[in-house]
């Protein structure tokens, strides 16, 4: 029998975030880490860092020199010096587009409901950073989709209908309302909130204080209380 506390942490991302992907590797060394005192449990929620950006994609290098100038690769050295420690090799010079990730938040809300989320999470962030794959090529996706047993036929399905675009939708608009703003952001056990790629450590003190917090509910019992209401 598991007795181990369930925590469930929320993650409100976008696949073309780097922060959002070496903010993954920190949570997920926080939560080997206490994995013998809890068990984890992590659903990925969508947000769009640009919904501007067309279905066809856009030149990766253009795209960041429209935002930030011709000098926009010095702007990412932090970023690839903060994913080199967690094992991610980013280079965001070779990146080929900037897309538009609508449709992927689509496939990994399908992809929650048949229990394969953090999977298909991953798979999509290491090919855009890290296999540098143009996911704007259905046939491409489909072959990364190919590993989860998902044939052809069935992603590109998805990639080309409106499946699941209104659970999308309203996810956003929820989490908006909610004042989220920059992503990553966390939320755990829906009592604490933590924004950013923050270092394991972080993820782990609030993991040990949630464990204990559900250990002081498990072994509660009766009372007699002061409204003699139990007595």
């Amino acid at each position: 029998m598991n007795t181990k506390p369930i925590i469930r942490v929320d993650v409100v991302s976008d696949i073309v975030c780097p922060w959002c992907y070496i903010g993954k590797r920190r949570l997920e060394k926080a939560i080997q880490d206490t994995q013998s005192s809890c068990t984890l449990q992590v659903i990925y929620h969508p947000f769009q860092l640009d919904p501007s950006v067309p279905k066809e994609g856009i030149p990766f290098s253009t795209h960041m020199e429209n935002r930030f100038g011709p000098n926009y690769a010095q702007k990412f050295h932090q970023v690839e010096q903060a994913a080199s420690t967690v094992g991610l090799d980013f280079d965001f010079e070779n990146l080929p587009k900037a897309i538009n990730t609508f449709a992927f938040h689509r496939i990994l809300t399908v992809a929650l409901h048949e229990g394969i989320q953090v999977e298909v999470k991953e798979a999509l962030m290491k090919a855009y950073f890290v296999d540098k794959i143009d996911l704007t090529n259905e046939n491409v996706v489909a072959e990364v989709m190919g590993q989860f047993g998902w044939s052809s036929e069935k992603t590109i399905g998805i990639l080309q209908s409106d499946e699941a675009s209104d659970e999308v939708k309203e996810e956003m608009h929820y989490f908006r309302q909610q004042g989220i703003s920059g992503v990553p952001f966390f939320i755990f056990d829906k009592k604490y909130a933590v924004s950013g790629a923050q270092p394991s450590e972080v993820f782990k003190e609030i993991f040990e204080k949630l464990a204990q917090e559900k250990q002081v509910e498990a072994i509660s019992g009766e009372v007699c209380d002061v409204d003699g209401e139990n007595c």
